[in-house]
This record gives C-alpha cells, structure tokens and sequence, in this order.
C-alpha cells in the first residue's frame, strides 16, 4: 500500500452504523473535530493524486502507478516549497544546500532518529554536498534558474526516499510532462520543472484551507 492509499472508509462507517446511537453521539462530540479534519486531509491527498494523474500527458499504467506514490507527493511539495519560499537566485540555493548539510549534521548525531527515518549513516553522508557537488548545484541554477542535477535532487530529498526512488519519479513525471530531463555532455541529467506539478500542489493545499475554513 502506497504513502497516498488509505484503509477503506466504508468499513469504519459500517461499524459506526452498528454502534448505538447514544455511544455514537458520546464518540462525535470527542473527536467531531479531528474527524473532520482527518477528511479533510485524506481528500487532499486524494484529489492530488486525481489531479496529477488527470494532468498526465501519459496514460501508460507504470506511469501512473508511480504517479500515486507518496514520493510524487514528496518531490511536487519539494518544488512547491522552492516557488513558495521564493528560491530563485544562486544565494538562495546555496543557503538552502547549506541548511540541508547542517540538517545531515544533526540527525547524524542522533541515532534514533536516522533509524525512525530509516536512513542509514552511509546514505547520510553521500546526501552531503561537498566541494566537488557544491559548485555543480550552484553553477546549474547559475546557467538556469530552476535547474537542478538529478543526483543532486536525490541529495535534497534524501530525508524523504531513496536516490532509485527519486529517479523512478523524476522519470514518471518527465513522461508526464511535468518535469524535463536533460543529459549535459558531462553524463549528468538536468532536472527542470514546467511549473505544473508545484501549482497542482498548492492548488490542492489552498482547497483544504478554504474547505476547513468554510466549515468553521
């Protein structure tokens, strides 16, 4: 079961409809609230995966099936997060970089943690930018805003899913239409998004609001 599936809904409404009503009554007015709110995400995450997938200029099944992994999910909040926090000059994406490595720092120094994540130390430690993949990041955004190495995107997101994980969706979502995937004459792949993904994101984010601001 994928990070975006859920348990079917319908087998907690038929027991709730199988419990008497004053028990019924006692369980609402407890979590009324976080029911509902709890709704309302699911149907967030669902939407956006509707939306994607409604969006895809694919309609090969593989495609598709990747489309709903949770790690889409992840990498669209990735470059949403980039046009929402206004990241576009070369500072800005070394700050960023800058705070990841420190970010690799901490959790290093704490080992429960990184066995919770289920990132070993070894996965850390290449996720680190350093002197030889530091100038690359920067000289990309450099040449064209928004353009990141694909290996590099898989350092960014290292917290989230794997290195294969990152190249399985970047690659979905290229034969999507989402992102372009560009091979440099030095054998990196380029990473560009159109914007598409980022917007149905926050698109989907603005929807959940409105929706849990109208019900209050």
């Amino acid at each position: 079961m994928s990070g975006i599936d859920h348990p079917d809904s319908s087998q907690f409404c038929k027991f709730r409809a199988s419990m008497k009503k004053d028990k019924v009554a006692t369980t609402l007015a407890t979590w009324d609230e976080e029911l509902a709110l709890l709704e309302n995400l699911r149907w967030s995450r669902k939407e956006f995966v509707d939306r994607v997938c409604a969006s895809s200029q694919s309609a090969d099944a593989k495609v598709l099936g990747v489309l709903r992994l949770e790690a889409t999910y992840q990498l669209a909040e990735f470059y949403f997060l980039l046009r929402a926090r206004g990241i576009e000059t070369e500072a800005d994406i070394e700050r960023l970089a800058e705070l990841h490595n420190q970010y690799v720092v901490d959790i290093m120094k704490d080992a429960a943690k990184m066995d919770r994540l289920g990132i070993s130390r070894e996965r850390a430690l290449e996720s680190m930018f350093t002197a030889d993949t530091m100038p690359r990041l920067l000289q990309h955004w450099r040449e064209s805003v928004g353009a990141i190495d694909q290996s590099n995107l898989a350092r960014l997101l290292m917290s989230v899913m794997s290195t294969e994980t990152c190249r399985k969706v970047v690659v979905a979502c290229a034969e999507s239409g989402f992102l372009e995937r560009k091979r440099t004459p030095y054998g990196t792949v380029l990473v560009f998004s159109n914007g598409t993904l980022e917007t149905i994101f926050g698109n989907c984010l603005r929807d959940l609001r409105m929706r849990i601001t109208d019900r209050n």
